[in-house]
């Protein structure tokens, strides 16, 4: 059975946040790159995503902005859709290794979509070495954030690699035509009356929290408190003169490497604190000795953001929706301490000061809070504070079994995700079955280098596991 339809519903805060802010010089595309053991036939690779695509109603809707922007945007069927247009197929040449596939891939990912349509696009990439091949899907992020990608990765893959097909997967409907037109009259009308049901919403809304401010004045100073802490993250200034350069472009240098997790584990037990307290000081450590080989050894901190999932952890992998319930923590990570056992324990300290800070929380809300001044205010909003934003490091839950693409063993799995404005890199970590795997989305103006900053991370990984052992 397919997922609820969602048609109609206006695009959440969070999701907003991403549709206005997307643009040329600040894309907020995310990707999968997921490597087969083999080429799949195309009728069932193409079925694999049919049956995708029903069980995910947002993979065949657009975003519909309301006209004179009256109202916010809704999530609305594309009537053009054509599964032939997002699935598509390459050859892969040159050498037919990973890094020719990275060469292959990035310019795709970094080509914006078409908003007239649903926003997500697949490439199949066949002639990988050893008769394997790959899978590129990139999504924009006002569709979902990593843990809702996972739902769309659980839709198109199977835990066999001859699974038998569920029944009443239905396909999607043959290449459609554009609708008749709705006169602008009626457009308005229907955009005004969505305007007053959103507007009563906000009221009823704003009249609880006033009524919940009243019953529990304690909310007040936690409230002033997470407004404070994002005033201070805004105003931080890591003195990077990358920031102050006119060097970044539009082409995106993809890389990626794979690391066991069960080292990561290990560290974790022998280091105390989390999982992500290991990776965050193995990426302090990696991007502290990028900054030095360029001679900006005088850039001590970097405001690093670090997405966190708020959604239960039943709802990661096939329960999950699509759509962005997240959280970010703004850390300003220290990049130049010398033993990696002091940068773990700082970085530890850092990362606990951040989720105790009450805007850890306040993500969400204010999102909400924001999508009522409008698209102006809302991206002028999102360059202040992602324009303080240095370095992005982000963990997506995985599924540590492994999964199978229309009868194809998936033997690797490398996440993506976007770039802060003139920052070098940011780092998506995924892990899928006993390896923990490395995206990492590259400025090509700022990190012509990208190569040498993946041996940097592996320099850090062996570094803190030695201490750790």
């Amino acid at each position: 059975m397919g997922a609820p339809d969602e048609t109609g519903l206006r695009l959440s805060g969070e999701d907003l946040t991403f549709w206005w802010a997307d643009s040329p010089m600040q894309p907020t595309t995310m990707a999968m790159l997921l490597i087969l053991d083999c080429m799949p036939t195309w009728e069932r690779l193409r079925h694999a995503v049919e049956r995708a695509v029903a069980a995910v109603p947002r993979l065949r809707q657009r975003v519909v902005d309301a006209p004179l922007d009256l109202t916010l945007p809704h999530w609305a069927p594309d009537p053009t859709f054509d599964l032939d247009y997002h699935l598509r197929r390459h050859a892969l040449g040159g050498s037919h290794d990973l890094g020719e596939l990275f060469r292959e891939i990035g310019p795709a990912y970094e080509t914006p979509f078409d908003r007239s349509r649903p926003l997500w696009e697949a490439r199949v990439y066949e002639g990988l070495a050893g008769g394997g091949a790959a899978l590129f899907f990139k999504l924009h992020h006002a569709v979902a954030n990593g843990v809702g990608g996972n739902a769309i990765f659980a839709a198109m893959t199977d835990w066999e690699r001859d699974a038998e097909e569920p029944a009443g997967a239905a396909a999607p409907a043959a290449k459609g035509a554009w609708a008749a037109t709705e006169g602008i009259g009626r457009r308005v009308t229907a955009a005004l009356r969505d305007r007053v049901a959103l507007d009563l919403e906000r009221a009823r809304t704003a009249a609880d929290a006033l009524a919940g401010t009243v019953m529990h004045p304690s909310r007040v100073p936690r409230a002033l408190g997470a407004l404070r802490s994002i005033v201070e993250a805004v105003r931080f200034d890591s003195h990077s003169p990358l920031k102050r350069r006119n060097a970044f472009g539009r082409a995106r240098r993809l890389a990626g490497l794979d690391l066991p997790f069960e080292d990561v584990r290990q560290m974790r037990r022998a280091l105390g604190g989390t999982v992500i307290d290991v990776l965050l000081t193995v990426m302090a450590r990696a991007i502290g000795q990028w900054y030095r080989a360029h001679g900006m050894e005088d850039v001590r901190e970097l405001m690093t953001l670090v997405p966190v999932n708020l959604r239960r952890a039943e709802e990661w992998t096939e329960k999950a929706a699509v759509g962005n319930v997240a959280t970010g923590l703004l850390i300003p990570l220290p990049i130049q301490m010398g033993h990696p056992l002091a940068a773990f324990r700082e970085v530890r300290q850092r990362v606990e000061a951040a989720k105790a800070d009450p805007a850890a929380a306040a993500t969400p809300i204010l999102a909400e809070l924001l999508s009522v001044l409008g698209r102006q205010f809302v991206t002028w909003m999102g360059e202040a504070t992602f324009g303080a934003v240095d370095f992005i490091v982000t963990n997506v839950p995985g599924i540590l079994a492994t999964r199978y693409f229309a009868g194809a063993e998936i033997t690797a799995a490398y996440p993506f995700a976007p770039v802060a404005l003139k920052s070098p890199a940011s780092v998506a970590l995924y892990g899928y079955r006993d390896r923990l795997f490395i995206g990492i989305d590259a400025d090509a103006a700022v990190m012509p280098d990208v190569e040498s900053f993946e041996r940097m991370i592996v320099e850090a990984f062996e570094d803190l596991l030695a201490v750790a052992r």
